[in-house]
């Protein structure tokens, strides 16, 4: 979500991108051997989730994750003054177009995980939380996104002229693939 391949995602009309969200928490996110036919399924009765789908490479089984988690922005890579504009502009932009990301945090976990973040809220000074499902064909890194001891070095987002550290993830749902 902060990062700058996250800056370069997709970006759909919040009704559509909702209508995505609800169908992938049935269509990719279940731990049942069924998941290649719910996507198929799915994709057969939606041009536009199928399209998304094949854009995106998302794969038919993947193992995903859901929760919260919280990120701080900054005027320079110094992290020493918070920008206060990015981080409102930020949270708008997922507030009303959600974010979809091909390969997100691919410096922290490699390639593969596809993230989805659907809303945002200021809940200190500083600091933006962020709701999230992510899923990735790859358990490992799953496992490491909702591990809390991960670290994530600071990056650079453009659209919004921002720094941002990324806290660790709180996964309150995790659903495997079979």
């Amino acid at each position: 979500m902060t990062s700058s391949s996250l800056a370069r995602g997709i970006r759909i009309a919040p009704l559509l991108l909702a209508t995505m969200g609800t169908a992938a928490s049935v269509a990719g996110c279940t731990a049942e051997a069924r998941t290649a036919t719910q996507i198929e399924a799915i994709a057969q009765g939606s041009p536009l989730l199928a399209q998304v789908a094949q854009q995106i490479a998302l794969p038919a089984k993947t193992w995903t994750a859901s929760g919260t988690h919280t990120a701080k922005g900054y005027t320079t890579k110094a992290a020493k003054t918070v920008n206060v504009e990015g981080m409102k502009a930020d949270c708008v932009n997922i507030n009303l177009n959600k974010k979809l990301s091909a390969d997100f945090r691919s410096d922290v976990f490699g390639p593969g995980m596809k993230g989805f973040f659907y809303k945002c809220q200021k809940v200190r000074p500083g600091t933006n939380q962020y709701w999230f499902t992510i899923s990735s064909a790859d358990r490992t890194q799953i496992d490491r996104l909702c591990d809390p001891t991960t670290r994530y070095p600071i990056v650079q987002d453009g659209q919004h002229d921002t720094y941002w550290i990324d806290e660790p993830f709180t996964c309150d749902t995790r659903v495997g693939s079979s």
